[in-house]
């Protein structure tokens, strides 16, 4: 018996077999979803020293995932944003904050991935000869031996600094020498410093960049791996109103920071911006990858 078709019309496995084709080159041919933006909050030296400006095109380019700085301040700005939910990622000092919000169940994972540098600083006669001097240690022994005036500055960075030299060289601080810091405001130490014609350590950045400032003062040492502070990728943690897509976007741009990868473009881009800025990990230095 012949096959009968009807004039025009096409039978039903062909049709079948076009509308799968159609709906497979639709699939085929869609542009790839774009992938969330990270709202991410930055301690405000990141975003200062201008590391950050050039170190996100290359995290865009690397992960595919665009970043939005939805704060660049210092912690009382950055912490209340990212336990909000107004940030999904964390980019700050590692220490009192972070384990305070993991704690409360806000920050899961957090890692290392830079450090900023802190620096002695004092009058610019620098009666102790301390300009020069090997490291932060030698130069507290310099300022010991004459009994020059130090304002040991309030400040949580500053702080845990010196305290840790002061232990690791088992030095005995004395009233006739260590002046305490009692500025209106911690922003203020520089200038009190210069009223007393006082050393003090304080951050690298905020000096350069004019945010303390005091007269006839002057860097006089920097360059002391042992007083740095670490900066760490705090991702959200189980109590955190973060996305599924955010919190994998979080873990994959960490990720991607505490890389070899990474490393190097923070490198380049902390050159790029006349650093040393922000110094990377140690144990990445030579990696490949």
């Amino acid at each position: 018996m012949k096959a009968h078709f009807t004039r025009g019309r096409m039978p039903g496995w062909r049709r079948w077999l076009l509308l799968f084709g159609l709906c497979l080159g639709a699939w085929w041919g869609a542009p790839a979803q774009a992938a969330e933006t990270l709202k991410v909050a930055v301690i405000g030296g990141v975003k200062m020293s201008g590391v950050w400006d050039r170190l996100a095109p290359r995290l865009q380019a690397a992960t595919g995932i665009p970043v939005q700085v939805v704060s660049a301040a210092n912690k009382d700005g950055v912490v209340p944003d990212f336990a909000a939910g107004r940030a999904d990622l964390l980019l700050i000092h590692g220490g009192r904050e972070t384990y305070a919000l993991e704690g409360a169940g806000l920050v899961g994972r957090q890692r290392v991935w830079g450090y900023n540098e802190h620096v002695v600083v004092g009058p610019v006669e620098d009666p102790a000869g301390v300009k020069g001097a090997a490291d932060g240690s030698e130069a507290f022994r310099r300022i010991e031996k004459v009994r020059a005036p130090f304002v040991a500055a309030r400040n949580q960075g500053s702080h845990e600094i010196v305290q840790h030299l002061w232990e690791a060289m088992g030095l005995r601080p004395a009233a006739d020498w260590v002046v305490l810091d009692d500025a209106e405001r911690p922003q203020q130490v520089l200038q009190l410093a210069a009223q007393r014609r006082a050393y003090v350590v304080v951050g690298a950045l905020p000096v350069a960049f004019g945010k303390l400032q005091g007269d006839g003062m002057a860097v006089l040492v920097r360059g002391d791996p042992q007083m740095r502070r670490a900066y760490v990728a705090a991702e959200p943690g189980p109590r955190h109103p973060a996305s599924p897509e955010a919190r994998a976007g979080a873990a994959r741009v960490a990720d991607w920071l505490v890389s070899p990868a990474g490393q190097r473009a923070l490198a380049e881009a902390d050159q790029e911006v006349g650093g040393p800025w922000i110094h990377g990990l140690p144990w990445r230095e030579g990696e490949g990858g």
